[in-house]
């Protein structure tokens, strides 16, 4: 029984009162010889809350749907057309994992892949079987394409497109193989890709694919030369807004041609800063360069580029003035570029290794830059740099620790460079430098 005038027993009825007055929620209040346990009701729900956090994952996973495009009526035996199932499971595939089975898809019309949607395959091939512009066609958020082939069998213009609006999306561990212009009015003049990623995107990761076989056989309308590029980043219509955050990584590329106007990655026609980073990249047999810049911002670091051709790549709609195996590695037409830790060599010359014009802030940081030993290289230049262009007067230019070997001229520029840095290079077996 509580005595008021027992001190002991005011002193606990003050504490008591006390931690009431404090805490703004309800607690069980025990009293056992003579010590005063207060268990706190908002301990136990923060307990039980964080018990939940840990166990949910193991007990309430809303696990991913996995859907088989044989369940949609797919054959995958490469004679059947598997168009029609594939369309219908990449319809319900918003939000759930499509999956193909080891097979060879025919179709014969564009597959369409919306937002949310996740494809991947265990040695399956879509193949085109007709004249296609594109075999897949990508728009929206949040796409994933992986372990798949696509292959055009040389009757589709491109392999993916990604289209404007779209962000979040990643091709890995893919081949995209056999393209050139289709014999269909509406697409034999056209220019032909791989992957062809339009302006108005962001966020494109393609990590550990292959890009080969792409092919132009007829010349573009409205220029009159073979165009080919393994991708393609530049803007579907005039004022389309600049693509941003691309990476291009540890990937190989080979044969895409020809010499005209045949080269790997291109990116070209926004004004704006792209964020492109080409990463860890190998090429071979690409018929006039690997590399091609046209738009600001891009870093490109860490790739290897072979010219596989020596007196064997010859151009079809332009002259031969000089000899030369390769135009160039990589050619820089845009601002704010960097080139570092590339290795860029092989059996045959290229007419410049690293070819820069109009350009300004470009760094050529680390690397190793060689003309092939079996070819002439009298004619060429290790890095060029150039400038026709009286409005755009090029500045600020850093060549330092790279190699530079076999060539005329180990730097060449045609006019005054304000700003240029170029330091502590290594020098062998040219003329002047």
């Amino acid at each position: 029984m509580f005595n008021p005038y027992n001190k002991e027993q005011s002193k606990e009825a003050f504490q008591i009162s006390l931690l009431k007055n404090q805490l703004n929620f309800s607690s069980y209040l025990f009293h056992k010889k003579g010590v005063l346990i207060v268990v706190k009701k908002l301990a136990v729900y923060v307990f039980i809350i964080g018990l939940s956090f840990f166990l949910f994952p193991l007990f309430s996973q809303d696990e991913t749907v996995l859907l088989n495009v044989k369940d949609y009526g797919a054959v995958g035996d490469g004679v059947s057309d598997d168009t029609k199932a594939l369309q219908k499971a990449l319809q319900d595939g918003a939000g759930q994992i499509i999956y193909f089975p080891d097979g060879e898809y025919k179709i014969t019309k564009e597959l369409h892949i919306k937002g949310q949607t996740e494809m991947y395959g265990t040695n399956a091939i879509i193949k085109a079987s007709s004249a296609l512009k594109t075999v897949m066609r990508v728009k929206g958020s949040n796409i994933r394409i992986r372990n798949l082939t696509v292959d055009g069998n040389d009757t589709s213009l491109r392999g993916i497109t990604i289209e404007e609006g779209s962000s979040n999306v990643s091709i890995v561990k893919s081949t995209i193989k056999n393209f050139t212009q289709p014999n269909h009015r509406s697409l034999f003049r056209l220019t032909v890709s791989a992957i062809r990623i339009q302006g108005g995107t962001r966020n494109i990761i393609l990590d550990h694919n292959k890009i080969e076989n792409v092919m132009a056989r007829n010349p573009v309308k409205g220029w009159g030369h073979f165009v080919a590029r393994g991708i393609l980043i530049s803007p579907a219509y005039k004022k389309q807004a600049a693509s941003k955050n691309i990476k291009i990584s540890n990937s190989t590329f080979k044969e895409i041609g020809p010499k005209d106007d045949g080269d790997a990655i291109v990116i070209q026609g926004f004004n704006d800063r792209v964020n492109l980073q080409i990463l860890n990249n190998s090429f071979s047999y690409i018929y006039k360069r690997a590399i091609k810049i046209q738009s600001p911002g891009v870093l490109i670091k860490g790739n290897k580029i072979f010219n596989s051709f020596f007196q064997n790549n010859f151009y079809s709609t332009y002259s031969e003035e000089k000899e030369y195996d390769m135009w160039a590695g990589i050619s820089v037409y845009a601002n704010d570029v960097t080139i570092s830790h590339n290795k860029i060599a092989g059996v045959g010359n290229y007419a410049r290794i690293i070819d820069v014009a109009n350009a300004s802030d470009v760094h050529i940081i680390k690397n190793y830059l060689k003309n092939g030993g079996k070819g002439s290289c009298n004619h060429s230049s290790i890095i060029a740099i150039t400038s026709n262009n009286s409005k755009r007067a090029i500045k600020n230019f850093t060549i330092l620790h790279n190699v530079l070997m076999n060539g005329r001229y180990g730097v060449y520029a045609n006019s005054k460079i304000p700003g240029l840095k170029a330091l502590n290079n290594e020098i062998i077996n040219v003329k002047y430098h």
